[in-house]
């Protein structure tokens, strides 16, 4: 092979040693060569043993061939036996030291759903699509959430996935991978064990050169110090690169700087959004929130998740070394950040500038309707008017969307699947935001004003409104205002008399559901924003504050009306659902928070959340089961803990087939959290529902609707319903 300058040879079949790169900027020797260069390597390269690899004694495994057959195009290979079919897998990478970039996965466990395969990252450059797509009938229903926890971590763990790719340095070309974990869990981090065991699978089925292995995470690298009985190479631990940009572009926002462990407790209390610029000193897995920019201390790799979804969202994103101490000056300032082709720069930028570029790359707002703050009274849920379209509109904007989308329902299927419950109209929540005030500064000095006039000052207020650190410590502060504020008597006496005419009882616990006018609708489902609260009515009329819950000796403080109603009402004014209706052009100042009151379930049995179709595929009409054993949460769960997934086909009403994806972590095997019988009666009861809910809203070309339902089977075994919302697929 001819060298370039000596410096570009082909590795040998195991040369020891570590990756060093010399150049301080975005360098890629021979990149523009690359073209003449790689038939020479390929034709040359050592390959040793494993050229005749993958086409004697390997297993002629066929999932990808079905995937094909399914798809009708190429979706993964089970071995990469010649340089055509590793060009065919891969991309051309815009990291500094690859030249072409690919994703693999080995299976962790002997009864992993899939067997080693190669994925061709033109067409699903994300894992996960890949699974739902390739694979609806074992993965169907796959959660990005238990994607993560059946690749990142060790107790859970079912493939070692990652990255493959054709590296060069000075050295010349070599090919390594990565093995992902969990950067901001040091106990997830990748043992030499765990590297071997992926090594053998991908180096069995590669014939085309050795695999080394290269550190993804600063973890990993430490890690990596010790290993010197390892079976492979080992690259990339003293890499001296100084910046790399993966998605060059321009960007405004607050600069935000962040250790991991910093950005993880951020992410939990939703400190950041898409008018923000995040700098964080190592890459985390994924951000899932939008945000305006990505820096981040630690290298990513064109098909990281970080990346993809930079690249989905037009958000830039790139690596430079040290970015704490060199963007420590701009800490918090408002600035215009670019990640450039060979550098990154930043000055500071106006707040016109900023909202200016953020109303680019907004999508098309979303109108929400006006709230009708007079209506008073509190109906049943079989009571409210919803017969036309116009009367289930006016609930809406009385009582709001989870309220009056339960009622429409309620009123057309069997009492059986119910829960008692009446709703709480939005007059009352306007009637505490404008009676209740608190001393604060809108600019002339601090004095006594409304929560609701605060709102509107600061709703017209340009530090409140660009500045995301200034409005998340003025709503945090307003919430607690409010937390602490009573709320009218006379509301609290009309509550009690409907408690105890729909329960029967002062000591049945209630359940006070958040229901705005801002979520469960066909263009916004703001799913996740809002609070529940338990509420008991002895709570609240024992004349004293002491607990446990006269509704619940297992609860140790009281649960009163007022403290419910409160925790509600303040919910609508939470960052993320600030954050999350202001990207999608909500008017703040129209949302208004009603109240759902029903009978609060304990000891369920199960949990579920189930979809009048498959959302994870376009023309999948199998509907889709997600249950979790107990009181366990199906949607949002620790590492390790993931729920039954199933799909039900559906002919003429009934269920005709019930396919098992996968089991309940809870679980022995052999057991599930529903049984068939369970299955097929919801299965039947939402084929009712699809038949019967009213859809009142044009659906956008290239979508059809499904309904997004959550239910439960309560400790005596009944199956109820509790919530229904559209979905667009």
């Amino acid at each position: 092979m001819q060298q370039l300058e000596g410096a570009m040879a082909p590795r040998g079949s195991m040369r020891t040693g570590l990756f060093r790169r010399t150049s301080q900027r975005r360098f890629s020797p021979g990149r523009a060569l690359l073209p003449a260069l790689l038939p020479a390597f390929f034709a040359c390269s050592d390959t040793g043993d494993h050229g005749t690899r993958g086409t004697g004694d390997l297993p002629l495994d066929t999932e990808c061939p079905q995937a094909e057959d399914l798809l009708g195009y190429p979706a993964c290979v089970h071995h990469v036996p010649d340089e055509d079919t590793f060009q065919a897998v891969t991309v051309d990478s815009s990291s500094v030291d690859q030249l072409r970039v690919g994703k693999y996965m080995v299976p962790a466990t002997q009864d992993a759903r899939l067997p080693t395969l190669f994925i061709y990252v033109d067409t699903f450059p994300l894992h996960y699509d890949f699974l739902v797509t390739a694979f609806p009938d074992l993965f169907s229903g796959l959660t990005t959430s238990e994607y993560n926890q059946i690749i990142l971590y060790p107790e859970s763990r079912e493939f070692y996935a990652g990255t493959l790719s054709l590296y060069v340095d000075g050295d010349g070309f070599y090919y390594g991978f990565v093995v992902w974990d969990d950067p901001s869990d040091e106990s997830s981090t990748l043992t030499l064990e765990q590297a071997t065991a992926a090594w053998e699978a991908l180096q069995e089925r590669f014939g085309i050169g050795d695999l080394a292995w290269v550190p993804y995470t600063s973890a990993q690298a430490e890690a990596a110090q010790g290993w010197d009985d390892a079976p492979f190479t080992i690259e990339g631990l003293d890499s001296v690169v100084e910046y790399e940009v993966y998605n060059p572009g321009e960007c405004y926002g607050s600069m935000r700087l962040y250790t991991l462990d910093e950005f993880d407790a951020a992410t939990e209390a939703a400190e950041f959004g898409y008018q923000d610029i995040l700098a964080i000193a190592e890459a985390p897995y994924d951000i899932e929130r939008v945000v305006s920019g990505i820096v981040t201390g630690t290298r990513q790799g064109t098909l990281s998740h970080l990346n993809v979804r930079s690249l989905a969202r037009g958000t830039p994103n790139c690596y430079m070394a040290d970015p704490l101490e060199n963007l420590a000056a701009w800490e918090g300032m408002m600035v215009r950040f670019e990640c450039g082709q060979d550098d990154w720069s930043i000055r500071e930028a106006s707040t016109q500038e900023a909202e200016s570029w953020w109303e680019s790359i907004q999508p098309d707002p979303v109108d929400i309707c006006e709230p009708d703050l007079d209506e008073t009274s509190m109906p049943g849920l079989l009571e409210l008017a919803t017969d036309t379209s116009q009367q289930r509109e006016t609930a809406t904007c009385q009582y709001g969307s989870k309220g009056a989308n339960l009622a429409t329902l309620y009123q057309r299927i069997d009492q059986q699947y119910q829960l008692d419950g009446f709703l709480v109209p939005f007059h009352y929540y306007d009637q505490f935001v404008r009676s209740n005030t608190w001393t604060v500064d809108l600019g002339r000095g601090a004095a006594e004003y409304s929560f609701q006039d605060t709102l509107e000052a600061w709703h017209q207020d340009e530090y409140f409104l660009g500045d995301p650190s200034v409005r998340r410590d003025r709503l945090e502060s307003l919430r607690q205002a409010m937390d602490d504020s009573p709320v009218d008597q006379d509301l609290l006496d009309s509550l009690g008399e409907r408690i105890l005419d729909v329960f029967g009882s002062d000591t049945i616990m209630v359940r006070f559901r958040s229901s705005s006018n801002a979520e469960d609708s066909l263009e916004f489902s703001g799913a996740g924003l809002y609070e529940s609260e338990s509420a008991c009515l002895a709570d609240e009329t024992d004349g004293d504050d002491q607990g446990p819950s006269l509704c619940d000796s297992d609860k140790d403080n009281e649960e009163t009306l007022q403290d419910a109603l409160r925790e509600v009402w303040a919910s609508l004014w939470n960052m993320e659902a600030w954050d999350e209706r202001d990207w999608y052009g909500i008017d703040h100042m129209n949302a208004a928070m009603g109240v759902l009151v029903n009978t609060r379930t304990k000891n369920e049995q199960a949990n579920i959340v189930a979809f009048s179709g498959n959302p994870t595929s376009d023309d999948d009409d199998r509907y889709l089961v997600n249950s979790q054993e107990g009181e366990l949460d199906v949607v949002s769960s620790e590492p390790g803990i993931y729920p039954e997934s199933d799909l039900l086909t559906l002919e003429d009403g009934q269920v005709i087939e019930i396919l098992r994806v996968s089991s309940s972590s809870e679980l022995s095997d052999g057991d599930y959290v529903l049984s068939d019988t369970e299955l097929e009666e919801l299965g039947e009861v939402l084929y009712g529902i699809n038949a019967v809910y009213p859809v009142d809203q044009d659906v956008p070309d290239g979508y059809d609707i499904l309904w997004d339902t959550e239910w439960k089977v309560k400790e005596d075994g009944q199956l109820i319903i509790k919530q229904i919302r559209p979905y667009l697929r």
